[in-house]
């Protein structure tokens, strides 16, 4: 058989719309059966009931409108919530938040870490469910999902980084033993997908394990490597590897090209209008970062000599009182 016989004919292929684009991802997600899909998928969990907490896209509005940034309340970030209940495989059921991020800047790392310290502290009252919820009573428990279009890591090179356990490679079965800015300051509840690492992975590293099959298999959707030539707004992938159980969300994304008729209009926009905007963003949240450390340090620096002010008296005082003893 010769090579051009083994190649797919275009009817072995499907068309869908490029999901990076924010615009794309969200009207992913906006439906429910999709996004029950696609969170299931990357936290291998089951999830009974799932709830959109972000607002719909008014698509009267342009989705993705941004101020001019000048203060770091202008900061934004591609961010969805939902209220999810899982039954864990031990049996628990349990109402969580669900908190996905996207990116496909490698500066947004600035404010996603402005992201985080800001978020740190927040009150669990914060992320209370509706009272009609019946799992109410367990509710505060934080997932965060980050989808990034760049590595953050060279260490394992995985496709996902999960927090079972210790921080490790979902594909490679490997920890990472190097401290890292970025995942070091995540909570014990995280998933940290880089989208680029898609051709690190062997087959053999997936094949076995049917969770890791159906994973790679939706983040297949995402693969850069397979945009339609000319054109970086569809993907083209060969149909036959995809599994049943992802059907529903190449659907939702073929269904987005007819129903959704301004779509491209939306994409133009976000590789035109915004890249400025987003490096501006980057660069305050940069500088934001930075000024936060040095104050940080300056803090550590008057507490050190406040400490040694303090012992100095301490000091002198115990002197005195020795020779007033003596």
């Amino acid at each position: 058989m010769t090579d051009e016989q083994n190649f797919p004919s275009d009817s072995e292929y499907i068309i869908i719309p490029n999901p990076i684009y924010d615009v794309v991802f969200r009207y992913l997600m906006e439906d429910p059966e999709s996004a029950m899909i696609v969170l299931s998928t990357l936290i291998n969990e089951k999830i009974t009931s799932l709830q959109l907490r972000t607002h719909r896209q008014n698509r009267s509005i342009n989705p993705i409108h941004r101020r001019k940034p000048s203060t770091k309340d202008d900061l934004r970030l591609f961010h969805l919530e939902f209220d999810a209940i899982i039954h864990w495989t031990d049996g628990k059921v349990e109402s969580v938040i669900i908190e996905l991020q996207k990116s496909t800047q490698t500066g947004d790392i600035h404010r996603f870490k402005r992201f985080l310290i800001q978020n740190q502290h927040k009150a669990k009252e914060n992320y209370m469910l509706p009272e009609s919820n019946p799992a109410n009573e367990n509710s505060g428990r934080l997932i965060r999902i980050f989808i990034l279009s760049f590595r953050i890591e060279n260490e394992i090179n995985d496709l996902m980084i999960n927090s079972n356990v210790a921080k490790t490679g979902v594909f490679k079965n490997k920890q990472l033993a190097v401290s890292n800015e970025f995942i070091d300051k995540l909570d014990k509840d995280f998933i940290v997908v880089q989208l680029p690492n898609l051709s690190q992975i062997a087959e053999s590293e997936y094949e076995h394990v049917e969770y890791k099959k159906q994973l790679f298999a939706l983040l297949k959707l995402f693969d850069q490597n397979s945009k339609v030539k000319h054109n970086d707004h569809r993907l083209r992938l060969v149909r036959s590897f995809f599994p049943i159980s992802i059907k529903p969300v190449i659907n939702r994304l073929q269904w987005a090209i007819a129903d959704f008729y301004e779509i491209d209009e939306h994409m133009f926009a976000e590789d035109e209008h915004l890249r400025h905007l987003i490096s501006q963003d980057n660069l305050i949240a940069f500088y934001q970062n930075k000024l936060e450390f040095l104050e940080e340090q300056e803090q550590v620096s008057k507490t050190k000599k406040q400490i040694e002010i303090e012992l100095k008296k301490e000091s002198a005082l115990i002197t005195e009182l020795t020779r007033t003893i003596k």
